[in-house]
C-alpha cells in the first residue's frame, strides 16, 4: 500500500478562504467544520529526498490552494502551499519471479 504524506505551510494558507460548514449529522447533534480547498499534484518526476540504505524518501506531490474559475481564467500564479512525500522500499520481495530451489 503506497501512502502519500502531505505537509502543509500554514503560513502560507489564505484564511479568508477557510469556509465554515454547519449540518446536523444522523444523531441530531450539530457540526461545525471549517474547510480549506487546495490541489494534490503529482510532480512530473519524483525527486529524491533522503536514501536510508533500504528505503528512499521521495517528494512526489506538490500541494497549491485551490484556484476560483476566475483565477483560472486570468491565468493567476498557482500558491504553493506545501508538498507530498512517499516512503519508498527499495528492496522489493518479489516471490513470483524468484527461482525454485532446485
Amino acid at each position: 500500500m503506497e501512502k502519500i504524506l502531505g505537509t502543509i505551510d500554514l503560513t502560507k494558507i489564505d484564511k479568508s478562504r477557510i469556509v465554515e460548514r454547519r449540518y446536523t449529522n444522523n444523531a441530531g447533534h450539530e457540526v461545525i467544520e471549517k474547510n480549506y480547498e487546495f490541489e494534490i499534484v503529482p510532480l512530473k518526476e519524483s525527486k529524491l529526498i533522503k536514501d536510508g540504505g533500504t528505503w528512499q524518501i521521495m517528494k512526489t506531490h506538490f500541494l497549491a490552494d485551490a484556484q476560483t474559475k476566475e483565477e483560472r481564467v486570468a491565468k493567476a500564479p498557482t500558491k504553493y502551499i506545501g508538498n507530498g512525500r512517499m516512503l519508498k522500499n527499495k528492496v522489493v520481495d518479489d516471490v513470483d519471479n524468484q527461482q525454485p530451489p532446485f
